[in-house]
């Protein structure tokens, strides 16, 4: 395992700058499309992270990309390849390891209030041809607290400008920000928030995670990091938030306070529509000495949502469904709507047992469940694909289930039914117990695992030249 704890981004950026992952645009860039270029060509050619230095109109730099592709991902939770990530994520969050309070952080060393608040010199980029405008809310947690509990969340919902000192925020009401709110509303209060940005990845990575309800994402940070977050009290806010971060915006969210925010490209990969949504009050902000912003480029994998949600949350949905079904061994999904799932089958119906238990019990809300035997590598879709094409029979093994709870953005269901989704499950194991039966034996695959021990032990390493994936 490398390292699994970094004191900050800077830390984790000049981790990536010694690995030549990482590069400095120093020339000035157009925020209005060029970020955006720029971000969607290193995204998709699986490149690196990238700082741009100089943006016009801006007063500071912009970090992107950092965690846009599998290895960056890895590297930031110390883990070598996606076969140990379940469990490994498993082990580290059984138990969630609370903040450590500070009285001075880095992040309260620079003021800025009043008319001094303008969000646009802080981050201006429009980060797809037809956003709506700036959105300086894309990898921006916002941080409430329950006000019946006293609990914490911490969760990346999007977030336009719509003015000096206002953004959109749009969190929908199935997570748990958005159920605060809804709470303080009913109330006819104003809510406080904090909105963070410029933090360690741990960070980042937990508070994009669908968690159940009550999870602290700042305790499963510190049992992914193996120690406490350092942490301090906002100043005008009852709220606490990493004391490392880049920037804190203090202020509040107003009861029935609503402004049409967006369109804006989303992780789907498709562009979500404009909305009515409610609207964060800024009222102060505080950050380091010559702090950096954090963004991203929205779009479909690879991106840094893709992995930082799709992942997070794939390993809180096997923890989940292993605890609940035996047999699970591996699970994949990503940041929209599959999961597939590895099983080593017990009895018959056991696919459809876990497919089941993750539409039952899960908060990703996936529309598409696959289920495999254990000889089929879920991380190849070659081998997943053949199982689908061999295993398959679709009277018999494809269960839809419709107007099941799905999420706000899926480009497959229109507007007016936002919110709804129709699942499709899919047993893509052998069916050994028709075989059976009928007094047949299954069908057997050609493996050939002893002649492949043979070969290995007479070739050995000039096996080497005929391995085609690159491991990470």
């Amino acid at each position: 395992m490398r390292q699994a704890k970094w004191h900050d981004m800077r830390e984790f950026i000049e981790f990536l700058e010694k690995k030549n992952d990482l590069v400095h645009i120093t020339d000035e860039v157009d925020p209005q499309w060029e970020i955006n270029g720029l971000a969607r060509v290193a995204l998709q050619n699986h490149a690196s992270a990238i700082v741009f230095d100089r943006i016009k109109g801006a007063d500071y730099p912009l970090a992107a990309n950092l965690l846009g592709t599998d290895r960056r991902f890895l590297w930031a939770l110390g883990i070598d390849k996606w076969g140990d990530f379940n469990n490994e994520w498993i082990r580290r969050t059984e138990r969630p390891i609370a903040p450590r309070i500070m009285k001075d952080a880095p992040c309260q060393e620079i003021v800025i209030e009043g008319k001094d608040v303008d969000l646009n010199r802080i981050c201006n980029v429009v980060w797809h041809q037809f956003d709506g405008g700036p959105f300086p809310g894309t990898l921006s947690v916002s941080v409430t607290k329950d006000p019946d509990t006293g609990g914490l969340n911490a969760g990346i919902y999007r977030m336009g400008t719509l003015g000096r000192n206002l953004l959109g925020w749009g969190a929908p009401e199935y997570t748990h920000g958005r159920q605060h709110y809804m709470k303080y509303e009913r109330r006819h209060e104003a809510m406080p928030m904090a909105v963070i940005t410029g933090y360690d990845p741990t960070v980042l990575i937990v508070a994009s995670t669908r968690t159940a309800p009550g999870v602290d994402e700042f305790q499963l940070a510190g049992g992914l990091r193996g120690e406490p977050l350092d942490m301090v009290q906002c100043q005008t806010v009852p709220l606490i938030v990493p004391a490392t971060c880049e920037f804190v915006f203090e202020g509040v969210v107003r009861p029935h306070d609503r402004k049409i925010e967006g369109g804006f490209g989303e992780y789907t990969g498709h562009y979500g529509e404009a909305r009515s949504n409610p609207v964060f009050e800024v009222q102060r902000i505080t950050c380091r000495r010559k702090p950096m912003y954090l963004g991203t480029r929205e779009q479909w994998y690879p991106s840094e949502s893709a992995l930082t949600v799709g992942k997070s949350s794939q390993a809180e949905a096997f923890k989940t469904v292993r605890s609940l079904v035996p047999g699970v061994l591996d699970m994949r999904c990503d940041v929209t709507y599959e999961c597939i799932v590895q099983i080593d089958k017990l009895f018959p119906g056991h696919a459809q047992q876990v497919i089941d238990a993750v539409w039952g019990a899960t908060y990703a809300r996936y529309k598409h469940v696959i289920v495999v035997d254990k000889d089929i590598d879920i991380w190849d879709y070659d081998s997943v694909h053949w199982a689908l094409s061999t295993r398959v029979r679709g009277d018999r093994d494809i269960t839809i289930s419709p107007r099941r709870a799905g999420q706000w953005l899926d480009p497959a269901v229109p507007l007016r039914e936002k919110g709804w989704q129709t699942g499709v499950g899919i047993d893509a194991t052998l069916c050994t117990e028709e075989y059976r039966f009928w007094g047949e034996e299954p069908a057997k695959t050609v493996d050939d695992p002893e002649t492949v021990v043979r070969l290995v032990k007479k070739w050995g390493g000039k096996l080497d030249i005929l391995a085609k994936k690159k491991m990470i």
